[in-house]
């Protein structure tokens, strides 16, 4: 197996050191990636072991008290990732930017975040916080479309896969209009989301069926990889909320990124602390 500690700062090293002691990983072959080693330079460098077993509640105690992330993966690389978007790829829940120009920005948030938790049904949800938006100027999707800032370290890592000739895609339960400019940004290969329906100006308060939802993304997943003829193991998904969580466990590597507790509590890797530019060092380079 494959232990990727990032570090970003003296006191990550400074952990890396307790735990190599504590761990028992003197002795275990290491590298250590520097950022300039990549393509594109991510914003953390990554020390590697190779291991056959270590105790994985004592990394996660280190890497907690050290505020830095660690990832333990099998030895294959991917060859195929997906990508939520929202809280993921960008900063931003698009729904809630939609609601916020309709004057409806904190009742839909609400409503987004237990979703997002695991306390909602997300198409039960999403049809109610679509609803709400029915009458909304088709302009108001340009307006918003400006302000979405990519979430910190997301173009760093989509060069590198490219770099690394690795298929990437979004899959995302929000919205194409949005998606498809997201994709373009990132070189994405593909973009699955959801089509805002829109009528004389207006958003309909409907989307073009069906909701892109958590067994979307799995059946995604499973398809892409099938046409790559690579297995699961070969692949990595990335994602915050509770619709992603079947992706994430089917994934090889199904990564929660600064995600709600329900989705770090069911996933097997988590990135709490570091940027999306740590995950560049999963591929092979």
């Amino acid at each position: 197996m494959r232990l990727l500690w990032f570090a970003s700062n003296a006191s990550h090293f400074e952990a890396l050191q307790k735990l190599i002691k504590q761990a028992g990983l003197a002795d275990a072959q290491s590298y250590h990636h520097q950022s300039q080693d990549l393509l594109v330079a991510p914003s953390c460098d990554c020390i590697e072991f190779k291991v056959d077993f270590v105790d994985e509640s004592l990394l996660q105690n280190v890497a907690q008290d050290a505020r830095t992330d660690f990832l333990l993966v099998r030895d294959e690389y991917p060859k195929l990732a997906l990508f939520d978007m929202d809280s993921t790829l960008i900063q931003q829940e698009v729904i809630n930017q939609l609601a916020g120009a309709f004057g409806l920005g904190q009742q839909v948030s609400v409503i987004t975040e237990r979703a997002m938790r695991g306390e909602l049904d997300f198409v039960a949800s999403f049809t109610e916080r679509l609803s709400l938006l029915r009458g909304l100027a088709q302009s108001e999707l340009d307006v918003v479309a400006q302000h979405l800032s990519l979430m910190p370290g997301a173009d760093v890592l989509a060069a590198n896969l490219t770099g690394a000739g690795v298929r990437q895609g979004i899959v995302s339960g929000g919205f194409s209009y949005f998606a498809e400019q997201i994709g373009e940004q990132l070189g994405m290969d593909f973009v699955l989301s959801n089509t805002l329906e829109c009528q004389n100006g207006k958003v309909t308060g409907k989307v073009i069926p069906p909701v892109i939802d958590g067994s979307i993304k799995l059946k995604t997943l499973v398809a892409e990889a099938s046409a790559l003829r690579i297995t699961l193991s070969e692949t990595m998904a990335v994602g915050d909320g509770a619709n992603d969580i079947p992706m994430l466990l089917a994934a090889g590597i199904g990564v929660a990124y600064h995600a709600k507790p329900k989705v770090r509590a069911d996933t097997n890797h988590c990135l709490n602390y570091q940027d999306l530019s740590a995950l560049a060092y999963l591929v092979k380079f």
